[in-house]
Order: structure tokens, then C-alpha cells, then sequence
């Protein structure tokens, strides 16, 4: 299903618009789903940075010897 979206463009864009028969329909939504895009991956980008920042404070030795503290128990 499909919504409908409106947009108000000054009147010298859309007649270069016009004349140069660009497809409003298509350019909005192909600009839309690059703006989704990009910002989904700087979401994931600052998540990362966040994970990064935590896994950072992780102490590795410590998590192998709990690792093998842990097996020798079983």
C-alpha cells in the first residue's frame, strides 16, 4: 500500500522542473529512501561507536580466565 505525499516547490524550480521532465514522483521517492538509508547507517555507526567505547573498558585477560576458571568447574 502506498501513501500519498505532498510537496511545495517554489515556482522557478518547478518550471525548470518542468522543462527539463523530471519525474517528481520518482525523485522523491528514490531522495527518501537515500535519506532512510544514510541515516540508518549513522545509527549504526554511533551504536557501534557506543559498543566500541564499552568493549574498550573489557578487560580480555580477565574474560579468559573467568572463561577457564568456568571449564575447569564442569
Amino acid at each position: 500500500m502506498t501513501k500519498l505525499v505532498s510537496i511545495r516547490v517554489d515556482e522557478k524550480t518547478f518550471a525548470e522542473a518542468k522543462r527539463l521532465k523530471i519525474n517528481f514522483s520518482e525523485v522523491m521517492r528514490e531522495s527518501l529512501k537515500n535519506e532512510i538509508e544514510r541515516r540508518n547507517d549513522k545509527d549504526l555507526l554511533e551504536s557501534l561507536s557506543k559498543i566500541n567505547r564499552i568493549l574498550k573498558k573489557v578487560d580480555l585477560n580477565q574474560i579468559l580466565s573467568d572463561l577457564r576458571e568456568d571449564r575447569d568447574q564442569r
